[in-house]
């Protein structure tokens, strides 16, 4: 029986295919992917990003690429762009994704299929929106670069700066959020300033398909406060006619959705911030008293930002913070517990309290 078992396994290894590999140096790595509408209705403009291996680690400088191909399918432009490269196109590396506007304000769900899809494409790459458009996001390279799109990636996955105003946001969350129940998704804005600099400040909020409304820079700011502990940024706060400025060392955030069964629901948030004071606009010495007035007044001024903020997304029907998903999570009846949130969600009642503690005022006496 052994030797009968030991020559099935023979005969299947025979049967096996060899090994597909490719030397490094037969290989181009795809660093970034852009896609934008194509000038024919109905078609796609892929653009990839390509940076060519040097050989020399002693090289400052990598060589790169960008090659730009339009057709009614994401995966045919691909295929077309393999005849136009000598080497193996390779997506091991590509780190981001980035939609041009003109896609992301119409429709994203063929793309984001067509991602999760791909076998050789990771779920952790980020995704964007390219403002203009995806081709020209791609097209620049600061004069601090030296890796092909690299400062893109460092950028959008918080390994590099750590803005307040940047949200990374992978793949595999912008799927889940697209398709799941309770929660809508978001996605950072790139905007291009010239050939060698771009800004990203700006979070879309998004529907299951397309953008529905762009979030200013400060708000922005107040959306990754709420979603994130431990932001670093600064925070204005208004005392006696003067303008202070104060330093998040430590934040967090947390709500509650309280009384939905008598048919009118509030959300309770608390944000709870400990900061340095960073800037004055007055000469004056700053007491301790002074701060905790300094204190109690940021806490009124954001407050009063952060509820805007929450009313104005409210308005729109978005949830970007999963509100109903917490809900849906805490009401055991799938069948109806969603649309009882719906008739819930338009007359929310939104209370905010901001605990600031400004700890010493930046000085050494």
């Amino acid at each position: 029986m052994r030797k009968v078992l030991s020559a099935i396994g023979i005969v299947l290894l025979l049967l096996l295919p060899g090994c597909d590999f490719k030397e490094i140096d037969l290989r181009i790595f795809v660093l970034a992917i852009g896609i934008d509408p194509g000038e024919e209705e109905g078609t796609f403009k892929i653009s990839l990003k390509l940076a060519i291996p040097q050989g020399d680690v002693t090289k400052i400088d990598e060589k790169m690429q960008i090659l730009t191909e339009e057709s009614p399918s994401i995966s045919e432009a691909l295929r077309r762009m393999k005849s136009r490269v000598s080497k193996e196109l390779d997506y091991s590396h590509c780190k981001s994704i980035v939609l041009g506007e003109g896609i992301a304000r119409k429709d994203i769900q063929h793309v984001m299929d067509w991602a999760v899809r791909r076998r050789d494409i990771q779920l952790i790459l980020n995704f964007g929106v390219g403002r203009p458009d995806a081709l020209r996001v791609l097209q620049v390279r600061p004069k601090s670069e030296h890796i092909p799109s690299n400062s893109l990636i460092v950028a959008m996955s918080g390994q590099g700066t750590e803005s307040p105003f940047i949200a990374s946001v992978y793949s595999f969350q912008l799927m889940r959020n697209i398709y799941e129940q309770g929660i809508d998704p978001i996605l950072p804005i790139i905007e291009t300033e010239g050939k060698n600099e771009f800004v990203i400040n700006k979070i879309a909020l998004l529907n299951s398909q397309k953008i529905k409304m762009v979030l200013t820079p400060n708000e922005t700011r107040l959306y990754n406060l709420l979603s994130r502990s431990n932001l670093r940024t600064n925070l204005p706060a208004h005392f006696e006619g003067v303008m202070y400025q104060y330093y998040t060392e430590r934040s967090s955030s947390n709500y509650k959705i309280l009384n939905p069964e008598s048919g009118k629901a509030t959300i309770r948030y608390h944000i709870k911030i400990k900061g340095i004071l960073e800037e004055s606009s007055s000469p004056d010495l700053v007491t301790h008293g002074i701060l905790e007035e300094i204190a109690k007044a940021g806490g009124k001024e954001l407050e009063k930002d952060v509820l805007a903020l929450l009313t104005k997304i409210q308005v729109s029907g978005l949830d970007p913070f999963g509100w109903g998903l917490h809900y849906g999570a805490r009401h055991l009846n799938n069948d109806t517990e969603m649309e009882v949130w719906k008739g819930l969600y338009a007359g929310l009642d939104f209370q905010v309290k901001a605990d600031v503690d400004i700890k010493y005022s930046g000085l050494i006496k």
